[in-house]
Order: structure tokens, then C-alpha cells, then sequence
């Protein structure tokens, strides 16, 4: 199953409040992000929300023509946005949601989350700060998946049980503690496809971004094009451990137009 990750939408009448080109290359043009969710309708894709994805793993029904689709973050442009490109095309998705921005400028409101949940979408977590986790102890780990949750579904009146790493950085030893808090799957940003045998806490994606054609995107889901993207993944993954996550994340930014693998 490929589960897709976008973050906000903007809109030549309403572009982005990013500046950094980093920070603005996760920003999908909506005339970019509208073309791709026809190309699914018309090519026969059942879209779904992660919580679906779940329940045909556990139903062994997962079938090739499934597609999971991820949005990080809780920008308001998912809701302005995306959800009225998601109900015409009778799409579901999960939203991973900062929870101690709800409701601040450019973010969500509960009752936009609200909505988004009456009309068939997940809401889940994206911890409660959007501090990366491996930065933080144990202590300040359990803090941001425990408070997250509480406060989520506090605003949006129902169980939160899927969590999206902040940053997709992770360590293997918070995997049980996330399990621990009552969490059914959490979503990194490993680039590939999941299978039977995809650890649920450590689930891949394939993240689209800013200027992705809709030839580039059919091509990212060919198996071919996801086993490349993988690889270099893998690299990016060695260069952050070689670097520090700090380092690396500082001179990803300050060096953008020169970074190869933006994806």
C-alpha cells in the first residue's frame, strides 16, 4: 500500500507565508495538488484514510489500486483547499495535526477539524509542540505523545490513534512507547511502500511536493521510480547519522538550492 504525504496548499491568490525555499518546497500548488487527485479518480484508485488502511491489513483486503493519503501539519489550506478537492472526488484522508497550534494563525480550528471527521476524515496526531523526538528524554517523549492526544481529541471529540513523527525523525526505542500510549500506527517519512510485514509504528510514504508535474507524479508511483527514491533515501538516512540531526536539518536549509534530493 502507498501512502502519500502533503503538507499545505497555496494558491496564486493566496500564496504560502513560507519564505525559506525548504520550508516552501513542501507546499503543493493547488492547480498541481487538484490535477493529482483527478489522475487518481480517472485511473481508478480507491483513496483512503490511514485508519481504512489499517482495517484491510487487518482484513487482509489491501488491494494495489489503494492509496493512503497523508496531510502534516494542520495548515487551514487543508481545509479551504484540499478537503473540497477530497469530497468531489468522494476521497478520504488523514490529517496530522501540531496539537498546540489549533486554532492559531494559518492552522486549523477544532470545529474545521471537526467538520473534516463528520465528512468521513482521520484526525491524528503530530505530536503537541513539533519538536523532533529524538531531541527530547524519555520524560518529554511520553509529554508530547500523551498531551497531543489528550488535547486532539478533546477538539475533535473522537479517539486520535495514528501519529506522524514530526520532522519523520524517530529512534527505534520510542516505537513501544508510542504503542504503550495507545496508538494503533505511527507514519515516518521512509520513502517506499508498506506491505504485510511494514512494522505499523514505522510506516512509509512518499511525499509530494511543490512543482510535481503530473507525469512526475504518476511516475513516483511506479515501483521502479519508488526502489530509486529509496536508495536515496538510505543515503540521506547515513548522511544524518554521520552529521547529527541538528547539523544536517541546518545545512539542508541554508544550502537548498544546491541540496540534490529534495524529496
Amino acid at each position: 500500500m502507498k501512502i502519500l504525504l502533503y503538507h499545505d496548499i497555496d494558491t496564486t491568490y493566496e500564496p504560502s507565508e513560507k519564505i525559506d525555499a525548504a520550508s516552501l518546497g513542501t507546499v503543493a500548488r493547488l492547480h498541481e495538488f487538484e490535477a493529482q487527485m483527478r489522475f487518481l479518480f480517472d485511473n481508478g484508485y480507491t483513496v483512503i484514510s490511514v485508519e481504512r488502511y489499517l482495517e484491510h491489513m487487518r482484513a487482509n483486503t489491501v488491494s494495489p489500486d489503494q492509496i493512503a493519503l497523508t496531510f502534516d501539519d494542520g495548515h487551514v489550506s487543508n481545509f479551504k483547499y484540499a478537503f473540497p478537492t477530497l469530497k468531489k472526488y468522494g476521497f478520504s484522508a488523514t490529517f496530522f495535526i501540531i496539537a498546540d497550534r489549533i486554532g492559531l494563525e494559518h492552522h486549523m480550528t477544532s470545529m474545521q477539524l471537526r467538520t473534516l471527521r463528520k465528512n468521513g476524515m482521520e484526525i491524528g496526531s503530530h505530536g503537541l509542540t513539533h519538536t523532533w523526538l529524538p531531541l527530547l528524554d524519555e520524560k518529554a517523549i511520553s509529554h508530547e505523545l500523551i498531551q497531543s492526544k489528550m488535547f486532539i481529541e478533546k477538539a475533535v471529540q473522537c479517539p486520535v490513534l495514528t501519529f506522524a513523527y514530526p520532522g519523520g525523525h524517530y529512534t527505534r526505542a520510542m516505537l513501544k512507547e508510542i504503542r504503550h500510549q495507545g496508538y494503533s500506527a505511527a507514519l515516518s517519512c521512509i520513502l517506499g511502500v508498506n506491505t504485510k510485514i511494514t512494522d505499523p509504528y514505522l510506516l512509509k510514504r512518499l511525499e509530494i511536493r511543490r512543482g510535481t508535474s503530473l507525469g512526475e507524479f504518476e511516475k513516483a508511483l511506479k515501483p521502479s521510480s519508488i526502489r530509486m527514491y529509496s536508495v536515496i533515501d538510505q543515503a540521506k538516512t547515513a548522511l544524518k547519522q554521520f552529521l547529527g540531526l541538528k547539523l544536517y536539518e541546518r545545512l539542508r536549509h541554508s544550502l537548498y538550492h544546491l541540496y540534490p534530493f529534495k524529496r
